[in-house]
């Protein structure tokens, strides 16, 4: 099977972006065989699909889940495909989300902003022998853990029960700390590839942060920085009585040029 698609770094999230037609059915097995692949390094898949929801383009990750990362990257893609050139601002489908959502580009500066969806819920959990504050989107949900990182395998215990206990497509442990400024490491979990990554940075999982963190702030606008293995997230919450009403992840966003990949399924 052959495949086209673009290798996105997104704050070092790396991201491959299928821009070939691939049938549901086989976008797990297809994002299984690309991940093994050492010299793309990935560590997720998307694939650009036409729209389903009158946005300019769609975005399918390989769990079904949602992902600012991938988000951010595909609202790049499309408008260096497009021939945009400084800024530049357009609506994206993104799995997992029942919306569109606005993705702001500037191809100059190599960074794009997404939207997120706001969280159904903000909560405490204990799971594994964990206390974690809980934030969950549509497509995924999130622990944030104040501390630095677990073992590998309490990690993917506990993500893989957060997927369970909360019926997400994709489960992350985000590990928080401040030393002077917020550090975060990011594991995320996705259900339908099996999959537990240690992430260099993951942007749905700054926004939970941004929502953890502000939870019991007043009405404002609250901005983050949040660093990550391979770069900086900055999140940004609107708060409105009470609860937020905007938020959003922007970053680095570098782009190589579209390959022809082989894969055996």
């Amino acid at each position: 099977m052959e495949v086209k698609l673009v290798r996105a770094d997104p704050a070092g999230n790396i991201t491959l972006l299928v821009t070939s037609p691939v049938a549901p059915a086989r976008r797990a097995a297809a994002a299984r065989a690309l991940l093994s692949i050492p010299e793309l390094g990935g560590e997720q898949v998307g694939y650009l699909t036409a729209p389903e929801l009158g946005g300019t383009a769609r975005l399918e990750m390989m769990g079904g889940e949602f992902c600012g990362n991938a988000l951010r990257s595909a609202g790049f893609l499309v408008a260096r495909q497009r021939g945009s050139q400084g800024r530049t601002s357009l609506v994206m489908e993104c799995s997992g989300c029942p919306e569109p959502l606005q993705v702001a580009a500037d191809l100059d500066l190599g960074e794009a902003t997404a939207q997120l969806p706001l969280p159904k819920t903000v909560t405490q959990a204990r799971l594994c022998g964990l206390d974690l504050g809980v934030v969950v989107f549509d497509g995924i949900v999130h622990g944030i853990l104040e501390g630095k990182p677990l073992a590998r395998d309490l990690a993917a215990r506990a993500t893989r029960e957060l997927a369970d206990r909360y019926q997400a497509d994709a489960a992350g442990l985000m590990f928080l700390r401040y030393d002077g400024g917020w550090r975060m490491d990011p594991a995320v979990y996705v259900a339908a590839t099996d999959t537990l990554f240690f992430e260099s940075s993951c942007a749905s999982g700054s926004g939970a942060a941004a929502c953890y963190l502000s939870e019991e702030a007043s009405d404002g606008v609250y901005p983050y920085a949040i660093r990550q293995p391979g770069g900086t997230i900055r999140a940004g919450v609107i708060r409105q009585d009470g609860a937020p009403e905007m938020l959003t992840v922007g970053g680095a966003v570098a782009l190589g040029e579209e390959r022809t990949v082989e894969l055996e399924l």
